[in-house]
């Protein structure tokens, strides 16, 4: 055993000395913590504890002390916290945690530490740092298995506004992290006064879910099955108005107790902008006048169910306004735009939910009908005809709009928007030849 003395920063201090202790490998050096009112924390280290913790003898205390305090694994902060309180109660402390170093690199050390009771101007802890880093990885597999599970934990909390440990062994819960304003800073709270306050946070349904996991130590989805990860997002007004929230239930892989992990965090911000982006598909999917789907949105609905449903059958309508242009002549354009507004509107009326409607462009629309027997095509096309027709009056002159339309079977016709576009426009053409105000189908002009 050799005494030498303590320096702070390479700066000697002839009031303290320490023993530094060279056994298998194991060095531990000496820290000093104090805090005084109205003062930022403070740490000094001797050679060692800075080599432990990575940290130049450049830095100030001040930054010393963040830079140990930041490093912490969140899944050992709370331990730390009582660990800290029992030393300013007058008891040693002693300890084991992990710590990332500045450098990227995981640590374990190991602070035993007390209290000096001599120091007046505010609170001064004092002890020893040992990197015993080697010493836990070359134990046995049983204790690595725990080191993984403070690393899983560390990620999570990197990641999760909340992150708790269902301790089973002992009843309590563990906060890793707790962010969220409903995850409380009280620590090892018990399971049962745990369950009380998740009805305060969670939709009634998801409470059932998670005292149902607790109860029956497993993690269960909400149709009953057990499996070792279980998601879902959910909607809460508790902490701030249409806030989501992403919850997780795992249980632990890396310990032999399995013990069960929940894990939080506010996904509001990734709700909103997939709100965002949705609102803009939707947008970009739309024709900007009839509010019915554009061109390219409504080749690419047809040619999805296609390829979903080939053997379906179903019918393309391509119709085509008659007399439109007479409408745009003599009442002005803007009539014009009502008149397109209004099919679209009709159209839609006519059609069942699973069917769809878009505008090509000008006064040409798309109508895509599902699952349309052939004793019912007369029935539906009539209709749809009739609810069109329109008449239009001024100075004793009348307009009268009509429509005609193509028809184009799939997948008799095509299998395809393109293919069936092309057998429906030259349906269109028959029907417009032979007087308007009425439909044609593509195999009836082919024939």
């Amino acid at each position: 055993m050799k005494s030498q003395k303590y320096t702070r920063f390479g700066q000697d201090n002839e009031d303290w000395t320490y023993w530094k202790q060279t056994d298998e490998c194991i060095v531990f050096g000496h820290w000093i913590i104090e805090t005084d009112a109205g003062k930022p924390p403070r740490m000094y280290c001797d050679d060692v504890s800075m080599q432990a913790l990575g940290v130049s003898p450049e830095e100030s205390p001040e930054d010393c002390y963040s830079i140990w305090q930041e490093n912490i694994f969140s899944s050992h902060i709370a331990e730390m916290q009582r660990h800290v309180r029992s030393m300013i109660a007058g008891e040693r402390g002693d300890i084991t945690y992990p710590w990332k170093s500045p450098a990227g690199s995981t640590k374990y050390l190991r602070s035993i530490g007390v209290r000096d009771m001599a120091y007046q101007k505010g609170i001064r802890l004092l002890g020893t740092f040992q990197d015993v880093t080697g010493a836990l990885f070359s134990e046995r597999m049983s204790r690595n298995s725990y080191l993984k599970s403070d690393f899983l934990l560390q990620i999570l909390a990197d990641t999760f506004e909340a992150v708790h440990v269902i301790q089973f062994d002992k009843g309590t819960i563990m906060s890793v992290r707790s962010v969220l304003p409903l995850f409380w800073n009280e620590y090892e709270l018990d399971i049962t006064r745990y369950l009380q306050l998740l009805p305060r946070f969670l939709p009634p349904e998801d409470c059932k879910i998670i005292k149902k996991c607790i109860a029956e130590r497993k993690v269960i989805d909400k149709n009953g099955n057990c499996v070792t990860r279980y998601s879902w997002d959910f909607k809460s007004d508790a902490l701030k108005k249409d806030a989501w929230y992403n919850i997780q239930i795992s249980l632990d892989p890396n310990v032999s107790k399995d013990d069960m992990i929940i894990a939080v965090r506010d996904i509001s911000e990734l709700e909103q902008s997939k709100h965002t982006v949705k609102k803009l598909r939707h947008i970009s999917e739309i024709d900007g006048l009839t509010k019915v789907f554009n061109r390219i949105a409504i080749e690419k609905k047809i040619n999805e169910h296609i390829s979903a449903q080939p053997d379906e059958n179903s019918l393309l309508l391509l119709l085509d306004l008659d007399n439109f242009k007479q409408i745009n002549d003599r009442f002005g354009h803007i009539e014009g735009d009502n008149l397109l507004i209004d099919t679209a509107e009709k159209l839609e009326h006519l059609c069942r939910n699973t069917d769809k409607v878009g505008r090509l462009g000008g006064d040409e629309f798309i109508i895509f009908l599902r699952s349309v027997q052939e004793k019912d095509i007369d029935s539906l096309v009539s209709r749809i005809l009739a609810r069109v027709r329109k008449e239009y009056h001024e100075s004793g002159a009348s307009v009268e709009v009509t429509a005609s339309i193509g028809i184009a079977r799939c997948p008799q016709d095509g299998t395809s928007f393109a293919e069936l576009y092309h057998c429906a426009d030259i349906a269109l053409y028959d029907a417009k030849r032979r007087g308007k105000n009425q439909y044609s189908q593509y195999r009836q002009v082919s024939q």
